[in-house]
């Protein structure tokens, strides 16, 4: 009986030896390297200071991706994954969206004598365009104040007609040569009549 006791006592004392060592060994193993750091705010921030911002910190910084974002620094991070203020291990990958460098190209579109000038306006703003110089010349064909008829296109600061279907830079502007009644402006007498076949542009 003395002997049966003794040896459940080893047995136990085995059990709880192992059992002791496995929960030393989970714990030393998942805290092993595991000092948090803080996620930075990278945005706005250049993609080559970011990606030696996160390997200072011991974070693994990833370009995901390159797009194109209105206003914002070239080649600088717009958007990134986790975002900033987090907290996370060292050794993390924080994946970085860049703005790319070069402008994209966008499609002239065909306003002059398709469209009035609120339409083209609103054409321009969807092709990513912007309305330059609006210059207002009396057209015989003109019936009303509203019309206000596009008759020609331009290259921004120039009378060189922009061609509909030519790429030109994103946020380009362009000039509009816009047609008018003959008493749009009333006492006004610097709009010029063109006739009706705008022979004068």
């Amino acid at each position: 009986m003395k002997k049966i006791a003794i040896n459940l006592g080893i047995m136990a004392l085995i059990v709880l030896t192992v059992i002791f060592g496995i929960f030393w060994f989970l714990d030393t193993y998942t805290k092993h390297d595991d000092a948090l750091v803080k996620i930075p705010n990278l945005e706005g921030v250049r993609a080559f200071k970011a990606l030696s911002a996160l390997d200072d910190l011991g974070l693994q910084g990833m370009v995901s991706d390159t797009v194109y974002k209105d206003g914002a620094k070239k080649l600088a991070v717009i958007n990134q994954n986790p975002i900033a203020g987090l907290d996370v291990k060292k050794g993390r990958k924080v994946y970085l969206v860049i703005n790319t460098g070069d402008v994209p190209m966008v499609i002239v579109p065909d306003l002059a004598e398709k469209t009035s000038l609120q339409q083209a306006t609103n054409i321009l703003l969807r092709s990513h365009l912007k309305v330059g110089q609006i210059i207002k010349v009396v057209n015989s064909s003109v019936k009303t104040k509203n019309d206000e008829p596009v008759l020609a296109q331009y290259i921004a600061g120039t009378t060189e007609e922009l061609v509909p279907g030519t790429e030109i830079e994103r946020n380009s502007e362009v000039d509009l040569l816009v047609g008018i009644t003959a008493d749009y402006y009333l006492s006004d007498s610097t709009a010029v009549d063109i006739g009706i076949d705008g022979g004068d542009i």
